[in-house]
């Protein structure tokens, strides 16, 4: 799957909320996310682009884990890039094997985050702790296809909600100067 994922830092979320209302956006949930990453052994991936972490997610019935693997991003205006993304049970056997062979942890980031669903958007309303305040708004598209429509919808939902600037392609981990 391809993620066409765009980033944007805001000042606040309280016009965002209202606009996302307006447009017909359902909230799905609140939710605490921390995200530890790995960086590998033969490749530096804050040279590649890529990105591989654990997910840890509390829910009602205990704690959730994804595993994920992100390619290099795939334009020069976007976060659009491959994701692989898997639920694991163990997050400390999973680190395990990782560290075992031979990825380093890099860091953890840490955020809370508001999630909202339109159409086929996800849009989130991400605190990052250490960070900053942003909206990510994304889609899935499969492998091989073209992105350029996903692209300019999330674009024009962007400048719906009044948001024309602040984009950012730097993933979290890169804005809270970690090392990937």
């Amino acid at each position: 799957m391809i993620e066409v994922e765009v980033k944007a830092k805001v000042k606040n979320f309280s016009d965002i909320k209202e606009k996302l209302i307006e447009m017909g956006a359902q909230k799905i949930k609140d939710e605490y996310q921390s995200d530890t990453y790995f960086n590998a052994h033969d490749r530096d991936f804050g040279v590649t682009d890529e990105a591989l972490r654990i997910r840890e997610i509390p829910e009602n019935s205990g704690k959730r884990f994804i595993l994920t693997y992100k390619g290099a991003k795939m334009d020069d205006l976007s976060k659009t890039r491959q994701e692989v993304e898997v639920d694991i049970t163990d997050s400390e056997n999973m680190a395990l094997i990782l560290i075992n062979l031979g990825f380093k942890k890099a860091a953890v980031v840490t955020k809370d985050r508001s999630i909202y669903h339109l159409d086929e958007f996800i849009i989130t309303l991400d605190t990052v702790h250490g960070a900053g305040i942003y909206v990510e708004i994304e889609t899935d598209v499969e492998d091989g296809k073209d992105t350029t429509d996903s692209l300019n919808q999330i674009f024009e939902i962007y400048k719906t909600m009044g948001i024309e600037d602040g984009f950012e392609r730097r993933s979290y981990l890169e804005l809270l100067g970690a090392p990937k």
